[in-house]
């Protein structure tokens, strides 16, 4: 096997063991193989020439599940535990190393420190919120919120940017009570694409799903 298989085949043994079926809901392989295509794609179009190391941050990138009773603290965990298994396999250069575990570690962060492989990352993996993928992971991922406040079907916070949910955020308040703030927090993902590859690909997805709200607001009002 090249260095790019040993590592798939690492990746899918450690999601395989994930214990939390909450922490499994929209991050299985699947998932990890979208990010995978995505993170190409973004970084042939941008120039971005070692693909071998978009490649393996790509696959790594949710291992830490693996190892966390929250999400939160994913990418940091699955930083260190990507780290040593290629050190230990010799699968990359240290500095190669260092590089895919930074953009491990600050890809699902709010507040983070980026360089060209973490933007890559983060927008191939922001990228897999949109459309109607991003939907579907949505309502499994929230599946214990009320899909929507009848008052406001749409959710409270219908049309804010991705600025205004990290105020939320730092705020303490959440992303909101029902489902449709989760799609909304996904919307928003778009203010945040680095790459101009991931925001032209992002538009039409979220064209989709803000017409997916329209759409369920009128049905709903029209059947009251």
């Amino acid at each position: 096997m090249n260095r790019l298989q040993r590592i798939e085949t690492f990746v899918r043994k450690t999601m395989d063991a994930v214990v939390n079926p909450d922490l499994r809901i929209g991050h299985d392989i699947k998932h990890v193989e979208w990010v995978r295509r995505n993170a190409l794609t973004i970084a042939r179009d941008e120039g971005f020439a070692d693909l071998d190391r978009v490649e393996a941050a790509a696959l790594l990138h949710d291992i830490g599940l693996a190892s966390v009773e929250t999400r939160d603290q994913h990418g940091p965990v699955g930083a260190e535990m990507a780290a040593r298994f290629l050190r230990e396999q010799h699968l990359f250069s240290e500095d190669e190393i260092a590089a895919i575990a930074k953009a491990i570690h600050n890809h699902s962060l709010i507040h983070g420190d980026w360089d060209a492989l973490g933007y890559i990352l983060r927008d191939a993996d922001s990228l897999d919120t949109l459309g109607a993928v991003g939907l579907m992971r949505a309502f499994t991922s929230k599946y214990f919120k009320p899909e929507y406040d009848p008052e406001h079907i749409k959710g409270e916070t219908w049309g804010l940017s991705a600025d205004g949910f990290t105020a939320r955020h730092d705020a303490g308040l959440g992303i909101g009570s029902t489902i449709m703030d989760q799609i909304n927090l996904q919307i928003s993902l778009i203010d945040e694409l680095h790459t101009a590859t991931a925001r032209r690909m992002a538009e039409p997805r979220v064209a989709f799903m803000k017409a997916f709200v329209v759409e369920l607001e009128a049905e709903i009002i029209n059947r009251k």
